[in-house]
C-alpha cells in the first residue's frame, strides 16, 4: 500500500487540477484519521484470563458469558473470543453495582 506521502509527490508529478483534489482527498484522510481513535488491543484477553479475573473456572466461562451485563468479546483470533480488559472491568464494576441494589441477590 502506497504512503500518503507517495501519493502527495505523485500528485505533485501529475500537477494541476488533478493534484489540487488528490491533496484534498490527502488531507480530508489525515483529517478523518484523527477522529478514530481505537482501543489499545494490548488489552486484548481471552477466556482464560477472564475467567481468571473473575475468580472461576475457565470450564464455567459459558455460564458467565450468559450473565446480565457480560460484554460480548471485542473480536475473535480464529475460534477464540477476545474480550478488551476494560470491557471486563466495567462488567465487573455494573455487576456490583446491580448486586448492591435491594433486592438483586443473585
Amino acid at each position: 500500500m502506497l504512503s500518503l506521502e507517495r501519493h502527495r509527490v505523485i500528485a505533485d508529478r501529475a500537477g494541476g487540477e488533478a493534484a489540487s483534489s488528490i491533496h484534498e482527498l490527502i488531507a480530508e484522510i489525515e483529517r478523518l484519521r484523527g477522529l478514530i481513535v481505537l482501543p489499545d488491543v494490548s488489552a486484548l484477553i481471552g477466556a482464560k484470563e477472564v475467567a481468571d479475573i473473575l475468580n472461576i473456572n475457565p470450564k464455567n466461562m459459558h455460564h458467565a458469558r450468559k450473565t446480565r451485563f457480560f460484554p460480548e468479546p471485542y473480536t475473535h483470533i480464529g475460534k477464540r473470543p477476545m474480550w478488551l480488559a476494560e470491557a471486563i472491568q466495567e462488567y465487573i464494576e455494573k455487576k456490583e453495582a446491580w448486586r448492591s441494589k435491594p433486592g438483586n441477590n443473585s
